[in-house]
């Protein structure tokens, strides 16, 4: 007589492996910018600069020239994650291997690579934020401001046009007269800066860094020589090209030097220190990350921006 399992179902081990996390591009734009900590609300950005008039020797007082005090307002804005697990669910599926023993539990097992992956995510909205964050809209990027609206909408008027060769899409075939222009736009009195970053979505660098390795042939010689991924020199300048995920699908580029670029915060690693708890009252267990950020330039005329 055969064995009949006919009436069972095909087994699946659901408990051999361990979780793995959904892998998230991270924002890395605030490694190339100013870091300015300790801002609960609001800091103002203080400038000095000089219209300098000179004028030939001689007796008596010629008095010409100005020096000009200005400022500009970082605005933070507070931001927060409040999720909840509720163990009992957890309990009803594969994963209560991971729950402690017992009707008390306290924890649903797996915190370590649940907060690994809150952190990314959060990591990666900073990012966004700090480009394509927009108040005006609604939705994720609507909670705060970010360099690209504030330079299309506040500080338009003082903003370099980058796209000098009025480009009407960024191609394979003009990706890098793109780059030629922006840098033909640096502002002369921070052009010789050793600190200039050409910022462009991921998408943008691949197709630069194409174009490039297309048009040098067998002499290219890309960002796995110069020490830091999807990142280069542009060739023939001081500006180093940086791809970073908040620019992602936006086909707009943005120069400037790290010293005038400005990210305000209250304490920098705030978004990963997550608070996880169980909740008495409300029976599960609660999560709860905070953070502030906001972004700002200190001069807007040392800004170069590439928009189609």
């Amino acid at each position: 007589m055969s064995l009949n399992i006919s009436n069972l179902t095909s087994y699946v081990d659901e408990q051999r492996m361990s979780l793995i996390r959904k892998m998230v591009l991270g924002g890395r734009s605030v490694n190339f910018m100013t870091i300015q900590p300790d801002v609960k609300s609001a800091v103002s950005v203080n400038t000095i600069s000089s219209n300098l008039v000179a004028s030939a020797g001689g007796c008596g007082w010629n008095e010409q020239g100005t020096t000009d005090l200005n400022q500009n307002t970082l605005t933070v804005c507070p931001l927060r994650v409040n999720e909840s697990v509720c163990i009992t669910d957890v309990e009803n599926v594969y994963l209560q291997y991971l729950v402690q023993p017992g009707s008390y539990a306290t924890d649903f097992g797996f915190e370590q690579i649940y907060t690994e992956d809150k952190v990314a995510n959060i990591s990666s909205l900073i990012d966004t934020l700090v480009w394509v964050g927009d108040t005006s809209t609604t939705g994720q990027t609507s909670l705060c401001d970010g360099l690209i609206t504030l330079a299309e909408t506040t500080y338009s008027a003082d903003v370099v046009d980058g796209n000098i060769y009025s480009l009407t899409a960024l191609t394979a075939a003009n990706i890098i007269q793109a780059v030629d222009g922006i840098a033909a736009a640096v502002p002369a009195n921070i052009i010789d800066r050793d600190d200039l970053y050409l910022f462009m979505g991921y998408d943008t660098y691949r197709l630069y860094a194409t174009a490039l390795r297309n048009a040098n042939l067998f002499h290219y010689t890309g960002a796995e020589n110069q020490g830091e991924t999807f990142s280069q020199v542009h060739p023939g300048s001081n500006i180093t090209v940086v791809a970073v995920k908040g620019l992602n699908n936006t086909g707009k580029m943005l120069l400037s030097a790290k010293a005038n670029l400005i990210f305000g915060t209250d304490l920098l690693n705030d978004y990963e220190n997550l608070q996880i708890w169980y909740s008495n009252d409300n029976q599960e267990v609660r999560v709860a990350a905070k953070w502030k950020q906001g972004v700002q330039a200190a001069f807007w005329d040392y800004v170069v921006l590439f928009a189609i």
